[in-house]
């Protein structure tokens, strides 16, 4: 039976979605609310049946009698940084074709603000969550639990029991340390990010065993993995270290300050230090020169990771182990053999 709208007229419900449909009006609800299994085919009969009949469900009513929302929180450490931005619109495009609204909440990398965030967001009841957890987080299995379907992306923590979503990290950077090795280089500098971020953990160990196997000496300095930081920590590595011709940034805005810092001391890059940057940006292909990088699968990660938090709303087994999508070494014009003038630019004198 159909209700009244506030101007008289009635208004559709469930089972005039079903009527319309052809199907029950619990499998109207499963498509709506986003949980059990409805095949493809059936979901997009009864989409086409609510936008055909006018029905618009009742949020409020709905949330109050679900013991779960239709949103899913996506917590993040820096809103600032480009990673974050494309992989927000890689998950809400998966979501959204589910029928889940998206909460965007951000931590500033700092772990008290992350249990903020996290009770604000548990208050929402959501069907889900997705965390890139602070540098210093002290989050538990038994703190995600709550959740539900709670997947890690980028970062890890220590003795958490639930799926995460990395990109190949040591490998990758292996590959981008061997490219400036095979170019002549000896004289690396890795500006990576917080030292107890399993990021950082995992790019440095990369970066370590291709230096230390071709005989070098591993120069690495931590920065906040902002632009500011890395601008800072590039020239104070350069006047502490003797005779630096290439560098590793650890993101995009690392990557970012790195070329700052240069500038600042007057040195060229690829002339004077040749650079490879980890994660792509859109400027990173026009900048003169364009900078090899390490690209890494962003969409794919969050595509995975929202899947994932899909498969565990419908009940169906997903490993507590981390999920590994390959990142892409670019190569362009940022990386080129050591000249005599880069090997005795300031940056070859204890200043």
């Amino acid at each position: 039976m159909a209700t009244l709208t506030g101007g008289g007229e009635p208004s559709a419900t469930v089972k005039t979605v079903a009527a319309h449909a052809g199907v029950s009006a619990q499998t109207v609800s499963r498509v709506l609310r986003g949980t059990g299994y409805v095949s493809e085919e059936t979901r997009t009969k009864v989409l086409a049946a609510v936008t055909a009949v006018g029905y618009h469900p009742n949020a409020v009513g709905r949330s109050l009698r679900a013991a779960r929302t239709p949103m899913v929180g996506l917590l993040i450490t820096d809103i600032t940084n480009p990673f974050y931005a494309s992989l927000h619109k890689a998950v809400e495009a998966v979501f959204r074709e589910r029928g889940l609204t998206l909460m965007l909440l951000n931590s500033d990398d700092d772990r008290d603000t992350e249990r903020q965030q996290l009770e604000l967001l548990r208050s929402y009841r959501p069907s889900g969550l997705l965390l890139a957890p602070a540098v210093h987080s002290s989050l538990t299995t038994d703190d995600l639990a709550g959740f539900g379907a709670a997947v890690l992306v980028s970062r890890t923590l220590r003795g958490l029991s639930v799926p995460s979503v990395v990109t190949n990290e040591p490998e990758a950077m292996g590959e981008a340390t061997r490219t400036l090795l095979d170019a002549g280089h000896r004289r690396i500098a890795a500006v990576l990010g917080p030292q107890d971020a399993s990021t950082t953990v995992r790019r440095e160990a990369g970066y370590r065993e291709a230096v230390l196997a071709a005989g070098a000496e591993p120069l690495v300095c931590y920065t906040d993995q902002t632009g500011p930081g890395a601008r800072t920590a590039i020239r104070h590595v350069l006047h502490t270290h003797a005779g630096i011709t290439a560098a590793l940034g650890f993101n995009a805005p690392v990557t970012e300050g790195i070329l700052a810092g240069l500038r600042d001391e007057g040195l060229r890059c690829p002339q004077d230090v040749s650079l490879v940057g980890f994660t792509d940006a859109p400027w990173m292909a026009f900048y003169p020169p364009p900078i090899t990088v390490v690209r890494q699968p962003v969409e794919a990660m969050g595509r995975l990771a929202a899947q994932l938090v899909l498969d565990m709303v419908d009940g169906k087994p997903v490993a507590a182990e981390p999920h590994v999508v390959p990142g892409t070494l670019l190569r362009r014009e940022s990386v080129v053999a050591p000249s005599s003038r880069s090997l005795t630019s300031p940056s070859s004198t204890q200043r």
